[in-house]
C-alpha cells in the first residue's frame, strides 16, 4: 500500500512538473543585425532531458515558407533580405519527452527605420486620454463651439474635429477647432456631438463624445441636459380656500360682472345675473 501512495505521489509530481515545463523555457535574443539573429533558450529549470529541440524561421510571417531550422540550445540564424520581405517569424520548438514539440513560443519581427524589430514593441499603445479635452459654447445668437485642449495631457502633431449639432429633427455638421450653428436659437434643445481625431509620431486616437444642452436664461450660458432620471415625484399644493376671488389673468377683484368668469377657491365660475 506505501508503494502505491509512493508511486500516486511521483506521478503527480511528473505532471505538476510537465504542466510547468513551458513556463520554464525562456528565449534570449542576443544580438540582431541586418543578416543574423543570435539567440538562446535556457531551459535549466526543467529538470526532464530534451530529446528534441529546433530554432524554425518562417519567411514572410506565418503564411511564409520555412527557411531556416536549427536544432541547438544557441543559435546564429541567417535572415532573409529587407529587400525581399518585411517580416519574419521565429519559433522555439521543445520537446520535453512527453510528446513531440510540447512547447513553442514565437516571436514576429518587422523591419523598421533600418533595423529588425520585435513587431509587439514597434505597437505603441495610445496614450492620449479623451477625458483631457472638452468643449466650450458662448451666449451670443445662434450657435458657438469649440474644442477646449487647455488641459490636453500631450501636444499631438495634428488634430481634426469634426461637429455635429442637431435640433427640431434637423442636424447640421461643422468642422475645425471652432464652429458656428447660426440655425440654432437660445429657444432650442440641441444635441451635440463631436469626433477628435489626435496624431502624435504616428499614433491615431479617436475620441467621440455627445451632450444634449438646453439654453438656461438665468446664467446666460448652454448646459448639459441631465438625461438619467432616477425617480419622479408629484408635487404636492396645499389647497387655500379663502373665498377669494380672481380673474381670468390671476388678479384679485371684489366686483364680478355679469357674464364675466372669475375663480374661487380653485374652480371656474361665471355669473349669469344679479
Amino acid at each position: 500500500m506505501k508503494k502505491l501512495l509512493l508511486a500516486v505521489l511521483v506521478l503527480m509530481g511528473l505532471q505538476t512538473q510537465a504542466q510547468l515545463t513551458c513556463d520554464s523555457i525562456t528565449t534570449t535574443y542576443l544580438n540582431i543585425t541586418q543578416d543574423t539573429i543570435t539567440v538562446e533558450t535556457n531551459s535549466m529549470n526543467l529538470g526532464v532531458p530534451f530529446a528534441m529541440h529546433s530554432w524554425d524561421l518562417y519567411e514572410g510571417g506565418w503564411n511564409g515558407q520555412l527557411t531556416y531550422s536549427d536544432t541547438n540550445v544557441y543559435a546564429s540564424i541567417p535572415l532573409p533580405s529587407p529587400n525581399m520581405i518585411d517580416t519574419f517569424v521565429l519559433c522555439n520548438w521543445s520537446d520535453y519527452g512527453s510528446q513531440p514539440y510540447s512547447c513553442y513560443s514565437c516571436d514576429t519581427f518587422a523591419w523598421n527605420n533600418g533595423n529588425w524589430n520585435l513587431l509587439q514593441s514597434m505597437i505603441q499603445q495610445p496614450y492620449f486620454c479623451c477625458d483631457s479635452i472638452t468643449y466650450w459654447t458662448d451666449q451670443s445668437q445662434g450657435f458657438n463651439v469649440g474644442l477646449d485642449t487647455s488641459n490636453i495631457i500631450h501636444n499631438p502633431d495634428s488634430i481634426e474635429v469634426y461637429w455635429g449639432a442637431c435640433t427640431n429633427g434637423l442636424c447640421y455638421a461643422g468642422q475645425g477647432m471652432y464652429a458656428y450653428f447660426p440655425q440654432i436659437m437660445t429657444t432650442d434643445t440641441v444635441k451635440l456631438c463631436y469626433d477628435v481625431m489626435l496624431w502624435e509620431s504616428g499614433v491615431l486616437e479617436v475620441c467621440t463624445n455627445c451632450d444634449s444642452l438646453f439654453y438656461h436664461p438665468m446664467t446666460g450660458t448652454w448646459m448639459t441636459l441631465v438625461t438619467n432620471i432616477t425617480s419622479i415625484n408629484e408635487i404636492t399644493f396645499n389647497k387655500i380656500n379663502d373665498g377669494k376671488i380672481y380673474d381670468m389673468l390671476g388678479r384679485e377683484v371684489t366686483n364680478i360682472k355679469i357674464g364675466t368668469m372669475y375663480i374661487r377657491n380653485g374652480k371656474k365660475f361665471i355669473t349669469l345675473r344679479q
